[in-house]
């Protein structure tokens, strides 16, 4: 196929200055020139109506701050002169911008602008133009967006603590309780092979005779009952601490950094408290008191293995409290 000489005659017919009339008024996009002091010097018959104009000659002459906010004003002006002065043209910057003309069709846009330092035939900085385009729609799908992922953000995170956290007392909860231990274990089974040895220690307790609690006083006050001690332990515990409730009147305790001896401690500050601060219903002063069990990470296969020994350690603690009172 042979090649075709261009058709030149098509532009003969159109001088440079109609041509660029043509581009500059029938285009979608908003093209501007401005001079160094700021000032418009001509633009498109878009960018006009954007603003509120009807016509490219009555942009003519105003500056920016005429058009939009101060602050805007600043900003964009700002970064048209650094653009000058360092010759350095800037693509596809991002502006929210809030329209000050009472006959613009929109209250505020989103644009996308290109800036361009605009020199003349002896190489000099003459002034800047910049060619922009509406992106207001897809700006708002993006936001939108933006608003659904935080929505599902906020759902899962919702979905995560009702899965982790007891709904009555606001405490870690029973599968909480497993997935720190092994965590915790796993730890400090790391920190052990390094040559350091440390732990940490697991208080188990229930409420004693929580069943005649519920018959002298009623099951409305067992969930009050519960709170309460959930209550006490947050105030006992150290912040480094995982407090739970781990069955129906069973709480726990994750105590990092702390031996056998420092568990009996914290159980010594429960009861004192349980003594100190008892439970008021209906005007009663009821105090309350727990056993507690006891158990120290050493060497144990899993978490199961730990939660056993406190348990039996818990059972032993009922069992002498029962001997003593009769009751546990």
């Amino acid at each position: 196929m042979k090649n075709e000489t261009p058709d030149t005659s098509f532009f003969e017919k159109l001088s440079k200055e109609q041509i660029f009339s043509v581009f500059l008024n029938q285009v979608d996009l908003y093209v501007y020139f401005k001079n160094l002091e700021g000032k418009y010097v001509l633009c498109s018959g878009s960018f006009a109506r954007l603003m509120g104009f009807s016509s490219p000659s009555a942009i003519v002459g105003k500056e920016l701050a005429d058009l939009v906010s101060p602050a805007q004003a600043e900003k964009i002006c700002a970064e048209e002169q650094r653009i000058m002065r360092q010759r350095i043209p800037v693509i596809a910057l991002e502006e929210h911008v809030e329209l000050l003309h009472a006959k613009s069709q929109v209250g505020d846009v989103w644009i996308s602008t290109s800036l361009y330092p605009l020199i003349d035939n002896e190489g000099n900085v003459c002034g800047i133009w910049g060619i922009s385009q509406d992106i207001t729609s897809a700006k708002n799908v993006e936001q939108k967006l933006m608003q659904k992922n935080k929505q599902c953000d906020e759902l899962n995170s919702k979905i995560h603590q009702l899965s982790t956290t007891d709904e009555l007392t606001g405490l870690l909860n029973r599968k909480s309780f497993e997935e720190i231990i092994e965590r915790n274990m796993r730890l400090f089974s790391r920190v052990r092979g390094r040559g350091y040895f440390t732990g940490f220690s697991i208080l188990l307790m229930d409420i004693d005779g929580f069943t005649s609690f519920g018959t002298k006083y009623g099951p409305q006050h067992m969930d009050k009952a519960l709170q309460y001690v959930a209550n006490l332990l947050r105030g006992c515990s150290r912040s480094s601490d995982d407090v739970f409730r781990v069955g129906s009147d069973e709480f726990a305790v994750i105590l990092s950094d702390t031996n056998y001896e420092g568990a009996e401690i914290l159980s010594e500050r429960i009861s004192e408290a349980l003594k100190k601060k008892p439970m008021i219903l209906e005007e009663t002063r009821v105090t309350l008191s727990m056993s507690f069990g006891f158990s120290t990470y050493e060497d144990q296969l899993d978490a199961s293995e730990m939660i056993m020994q406190a348990d039996q350690s818990l059972f032993e603690a009922k069992k002498k409290r029962k001997g003593k009172n009769g009751k546990a």
